[in-house]
């Protein structure tokens, strides 16, 4: 057997539980590969009596797909008929052209990825380049 997901679906599950956190209530419905790293994800939660859904693509390309944006705005119901709360969001590297996007639709950059051009790159973490002490000797 193996792993069946791939290390950029890894990337894309670590921004989504950075946003919505379990510890918040949300809970992640699966998800829907649509094309390449195109995914389409569902959560929702209860919340002051009623329900928060929320739907998000998450991208990796250069140019937010036009037809995904169509799928995004698609409102859904809950099933038990309570009111509902719905938004939708996008979940992207940073430098992404988001003008096929609706104004106002919440867009999150992804702390790892970025654009140079055409190129997406992974951006990894600053390292400090001068020793940091554990701790400092008082004067006596």
């Amino acid at each position: 057997m193996g792993n069946q997901t791939d290390i950029m679906n890894n990337f894309a599950l670590q921004e989504l539980k950075r946003i919505y956190s379990s510890f918040d209530g949300w809970r992640m419905s699966p998800d829907k590969q649509v094309s390449g790293y195109d995914t389409l994800v569902r959560l929702d939660r209860m919340h002051g009596g009623h329900h928060d859904i929320v739907k998000v693509l998450v991208t990796f390309n250069k140019d937010i797909p036009a037809n995904l944006v169509d799928e995004l705005n698609k409102k859904e119901t809950s099933t038990d008929g309570m009111v509902s709360r719905f938004d939708s969001v996008v979940i992207a590297p940073v430098n992404t052209n988001t003008s096929v996007l609706p104004a106002g639709m919440k867009i999150y950059a992804m702390d790892g990825f970025e654009f140079e051009g055409n190129e997406l790159i992974w951006t990894k973490k600053k390292v400090s380049k001068t020793p940091v002490p554990l701790a400092v000797k008082k004067a006596a």
